[in-house]
């Protein structure tokens, strides 16, 4: 089981379920504690391993987040977008 880690203080940007995927409804966010996600947590992948997340090259605007380096998680009605240097897999 693939672990993906976000440390705390980690610039990100969150989304709340049924937003739509626009520039002004995500919120710039600091973590304020650890993250630790699982691959059945991802939604958008930049590195193509998931079977079910957004990948790069496809036509959905996840796609868009994927191909500029962004993890994106999903948890308790909220979507966490991480750059991809900002996530340690363990």
């Amino acid at each position: 089981m693939r672990a993906f880690i976000i440390k705390q203080g980690t610039p990100v940007k969150v989304i709340r379920d049924g937003k739509e995927w626009r520039s002004e409804n995500f919120i710039d966010h600091t973590t304020a504690k650890e993250n630790m996600f699982f691959i059945e947590d991802m939604t958008v992948d930049p590195t193509g391993i998931s079977k079910t997340a957004c990948v790069p090259g496809t036509v959905v605007v996840g796609s868009a987040w994927a191909g500029a380096g962004y993890y994106g998680f999903h948890r308790d009605g909220y979507t966490m977008m991480v750059q991809f240097g900002y996530v340690d897999v363990g």
